[in-house]
């Protein structure tokens, strides 16, 4: 333990410096709850037109590797989370485990998903509700979700919990009735052997493990959720180690609902070419199956899911700009926490305004693309850690401990590779030049504002 003491003490990791601390008002319900909706149950919908032309039709399939992916890297995930419950998640551990320079590269890659997600899914929630209003300017859709996101988030964490609670319903609502329409359509048309068909899963004519990798790489973006309730570790009335038990738990949760929604879609139109557009794709099979009445409220649901998983995403990526604000890996204007509503007011509001200008300006296939990559990088920095922190350093090497320290790690690193390697070349060469900025400011950090020997940039 010496080892952590020593870390927590050093000049570059300040807690001490804080100008405050969070709120601590979620319960262990609340944080399974900002996970499932940050990771959106009726997500599947709005990925499933690109998921299922870059996985050839094994949409299931990719989902179920994604999954896989997940796990190894949610069971690191809760080890870190139970030893490290600070503000900060992936930085704050991989700071920790590893070296604070480490922790700002790996936090600075999963600012990128941060930075994206609130884009991404404001922008797929403007463009869902767009079919309903078409008459409305993109730019005034957009603000119309921003706006209550920023409020909510600003005001404090127990409005935004009570916000989510409300949109989980709904959703969980958007869902089952779609099931129950895609059942009915597909009985009626070639009875139960219909409901129960390995169409659902493969497309003999297509199938490959590449167009599977391809999908996965898509089908992740669903996931990205469940390590967001870490970064809510300290707005948490419970343990650290429980925080971690509910990023697993959601991750469960929403596998159950993302693969029931795209299997039953799979089902209903198997021929991924006869799209008309893949942004809505969903909305055409929810017309085939339940007519103009349930597309509409499938779309109306889906768009106003973005305002809850809009909601969590800003709210996530503010604690990770809150954490490195803390420890001037960032300057300490994103340290402030409002005196009133124990928020960290400043880091909302620059996400807000970056938020509204990516989703103006940057294209829904860019945005997956570069949303992955820091994603991945930043989670092969946390199964990194515990390999690190505990299999070599505490030489915890004994019975559960070598899978839980070492193996599972591993294959949540070789995996991530795996998909990563597979993405789209623009996303590799964005991610890239990103990460390569932050190595470029950290250099500068430590070379010309020497927060080595103890001063702080501003």
């Amino acid at each position: 333990m010496a080892t952590e003491k020593a870390i927590a003490g050093s000049s570059v990791l300040g807690f001490g410096k804080s100008s405050g601390e969070l709120k601590k008002v979620l319960k262990t319900r609340d944080l399974v709850i900002f996970g499932l909706v940050f990771m959106a149950p009726v997500s599947a919908q709005t990925l499933f037109g690109e998921l299922s032309v870059l996985s050839q039709g094994h949409a299931v399939l990719s989902y179920l590797f994604a999954l896989i992916t997940m796990l190894f890297t949610a069971s690191s995930y809760g080890v870190m989370a139970g030893h490290y419950p600070k503000a900060g998640s992936t930085y704050n551990y991989t700071s920790q485990a590893i070296h604070p320079n480490v922790g700002f590269v790996a936090g600075w890659a999963i600012l990128l998903d941060y930075l994206m997600m609130p884009i991404l899914l404001t922008k797929l929630s403007t463009i869902f509700m767009l079919e309903l209003l078409p008459f409305v300017p993109l730019w005034a859709m957009l603000l119309a979700f921003l706006i209550p996101i920023t409020l909510f988030n600003y005001f404090g964490t127990k409005l935004a919990a009570r916000v989510n609670l409300f949109m989980m319903m709904a959703m969980l609502f958007s869902l089952v009735l779609f099931i129950g329409f895609a059942i009915k359509n597909l009985a009626s048309d070639g009875g139960v052997g219909a409901i129960f068909s390995m169409q659902g899963l493969i497309n003999s004519g297509a199938f490959s493990t590449g167009v599977v990798v391809s999908g996965a790489s898509i089908a992740v973006l669903s996931y990205l959720g469940f390590d967001a309730v870490t970064t809510m570790a300290e707005d948490s009335q419970v343990t650290g180690k429980m925080v971690g038990t509910a990023a697993v738990i959601c991750l469960l949760f929403a596998s159950v609902f993302y693969i029931g929604q795209v299997y039953f879609a799979t089902l209903v139109m198997p021929d991924f070419s006869a799209f008309g557009s893949q942004d809505t794709a969903f909305f055409e099979i929810a017309t085939v199956v339940g007519g103009s009445v349930l597309a509409t409220i499938c779309t109306l649901i889906i768009a106003i899911s973005g305002i809850s998983t809009g909601l969590a995403g800003q709210s996530a990526g503010s604690r990770i700009l809150l954490g490195m604000g803390r420890d001037r890996v960032l300057p300490k204007f994103f340290s402030h926490i409002h005196p009133k509503y124990k928020t960290p007011s400043n880091s909302i509001i620059v996400l807000a305004i970056l938020g509204y200008a990516g989703a103006l300006f940057l294209p829904l296939d860019l945005i997956f693309s570069i949303m992955v990559f820091g994603a991945l990088i930043g989670f092969m920095y946390v199964n990194l850690s515990v390999i690190v922190e505990f299999f070599y350093r505490r030489k915890e090497r004994q019975g559960k401990q070598l899978f839980l320290y070492l193996v599972f790690p591993l294959l949540g690193i070789l995996i991530c590779s795996f998909i990563m390697f597979n993405m789209d070349a623009l996303g590799l060469v964005v991610g890239s030049l990103w990460v390569i900025i932050g190595i470029i400011l950290l250099i500068v950090r430590v070379k010309y504002f020497k927060i080595d020997k103890g001063l702080d940039w501003e």
